[in-house]
């Protein structure tokens, strides 16, 4: 992943309650194209020419062909043989991240709603530091933001964005148990679903088979 203070993304698609991000492309030890993704449900800070700050947590990312001419095929080849026959295939290949806004910052203040102009074309995205991931969970008022979002599970994405905040609050147990307390009440009237997220924000927990 890029260091704290090297752009992850660039904006290409946004709106107040969320944004598309093309992935920045970078070299492997060996010189390749590499191409570092976020994780799903990790918060990524946008810094916009509007003095504020856009926060939002990842729901997709999305790789594939810029354009309908050099859409790729199964080569039945490992990515060592890839590199060594095809190398410039890792290149025609384009990394999109999609994520919902659950925030911002402006003055030195965090706000858990949405900010009052979107990200610009072009912006840069960065990962959120633990202090800012801290402050813009604080409340769970994010959670209601990020049910907004249709295009994926809505339980594993609520369940991995309360893990990913879980490490920024270093791991605190009573982080889990206010998170738990603040799904029952957004979820009271479905109580299956409510255990089904519960379940799955507890680290380390394997599977029911």
């Amino acid at each position: 992943m890029p260091h704290d203070n090297a752009p992850l993304a660039e904006v290409i698609s946004s709106s107040i309650t969320g944004v598309v991000a093309q992935c920045l492309m970078s070299s492997d030890k060996d010189g390749m194209p590499d191409t570092p993704k976020p994780r799903f449900g990790s918060f990524l800070k946008i810094r916009t020419v509007s003095n504020l700050d856009v926060l939002t947590v990842v729901h997709n990312v999305i790789t594939g062909s810029p354009d309908a001419v050099h859409q790729p095929w199964a080569l039945g080849l490992s990515r060592e043989q890839l590199r060594e026959e095809q190398p410039h295939i890792f290149s025609l290949l384009r990394t999109e991240v999609h994520a919902v806004v659950v925030g911002y910052i402006e003055s030195g203040g965090v706000f858990q709603h949405l900010p009052p102009v979107p990200p610009e074309v072009h912006d840069f995205v960065y990962l959120a530091s633990d202090e800012e991931i801290r402050q813009v969970t604080e409340g769970f008022d994010f959670l209601r933001l990020i049910a907004t979002v249709t295009t994926v599970p809505q339980d594993e994405l609520a369940a991995a964005s309360i893990r990913e905040a879980h490490k920024a609050h270093g791991n605190d147990y009573s982080f889990l148990v206010e998170a738990g307390q603040a799904l029952s009440h957004i979820f009271k009237n479905d109580f299956d679903r409510l255990v089904t997220i519960l379940r799955k924000i507890r680290p380390g927990t394997p599977a029911r088979s």
